[in-house]
C-alpha cells in the first residue's frame, strides 16, 4: 500500500485520529494510538489529531494526488475494553471527505 493510512476510535465522546505513512505491515495498537507527532527523515510521517478540525488540518498538510486509505473496524483489532476502531457518524465522514476532495487528496473509506 501507498500514500498514508487513517484510523479512527471515539473515547470520552470524542472522535480522535492518525494519519500514518502505509506500510505493507500492521501497525501496533500503541503506534497509532499514541500521543504527538513524527516526522522522520526515513519517510516515516504519524500525525495525532484529537477532533475532525486538526484531522483537516493535518490532511491539508499532504500533497495534493496523495491517496489516504481510512482503516476501519476490519482492522485486527485489539482486545476488548481497549481501543475500538471505527467511522465516525455519517455526517463526520461526508465532511472529511469533502475536505479532502477540496484539498486534492483521494479518500478511500475502507469497506464502502
Amino acid at each position: 500500500m501507498k500514500g498514508y493510512e487513517l484510523y479512527s476510535w471515539q473515547k470520552d465522546g470524542a472522535w480522535h485520529y492518525t494519519l500514518i505513512t502505509g506500510t505493507n505491515r500492521q501497525k501496533l495498537l500503541e503506534e497509532i494510538t499514541s500521543e504527538g507527532d513524527i516526522l522522520s527523515g526515513d519517510g516515516l510521517v504519524k500525525l495525532r489529531s484529537d477532533g475532525t478540525d486538526e484531522l483537516k488540518a493535518a490532511l491539508g498538510r499532504l500533497p495534493e494526488g496523495e491517496q489516504v486509505f481510512w482503516v476501519g473496524p476490519a482492522w485486527g483489532g485489539p482486545p476488548e475494553g481497549e481501543v475500538v476502531f471505527g467511522f465516525p457518524p455519517g455526517e463526520i465522514v461526508d465532511e472529511i471527505r469533502e475536505h479532502c476532495k477540496a484539498e486534492g487528496v483521494e479518500l478511500f473509506v475502507m469497506g464502502e
